[in-house]
């Protein structure tokens, strides 16, 4: 009887830990004068990794009730400037599961930005300085993967609705 107990709750943990696999936590955001690091409106892409690990902080609070140690990043790739006046999206989710540590994959998506004082919009018409544009399709900025860690006894499962009672893609 003991040993069938001791099964279900092994069985039970690692089905909770895959409950979380793939669900998205998205930060929306607005790049401001104060994040320009260069010349011309860059942003620093420090600017960006900043943005993932608050992004993966709030998953480890939705996966498991604590704020997590983040351990690293094992692959950035930038892709495409970022600048002052371009609306970000970061997104983060998580892709595999240990016994304590989380391995996640995060993106930075420009989904807006800013057009030039000189540029001409579509009609050929010079645009003000506050005109700005959606990015049809959004424009990949950013990729990452890293990794946090939550030690076993601050780990308290799922703290929102929608990481509880979802099944691994594989399961039924």
């Amino acid at each position: 009887m003991k040993n069938e107990s001791k099964k279900f709750k092994a069985k039970a943990i690692i089905r909770r830990k895959f409950i979380m696999v793939g669900k998205k936590v998205v930060h929306h955001l607005m790049m401001s004068a104060k994040d320009a690091h260069y010349v011309g409106g860059l942003v620093n892409g420090a600017r960006i990794v900043d943005q993932w690990g608050d992004v993966g902080t709030e998953l480890m609070v939705y996966v498991d009730g604590d704020i997590s140690l983040f351990l690293g990043y094992e692959n950035i790739e930038f892709l495409a400037p970022v600048y002052v006046g371009d609306f970000m999206e970061y997104h983060g989710w998580i892709e595999k599961v240990g016994n304590q540590s989380y391995t996640c994959k995060f993106e930075a998506w420009k989904v807006a930005t800013q057009l030039d004082r000189t540029d001409a919009d579509l009609s050929g018409v010079a645009t003000p300085g506050t005109a700005a544009t959606a990015c049809e399709p959004p424009v990949l900025c950013g990729r990452a993967t890293g990794s946090l860690y939550i030690a076993k006894k601050d780990q308290r499962g799922p703290q929102e609705s929608s990481f509880k009672d979802r099944k691994h893609p594989g399961e039924e």
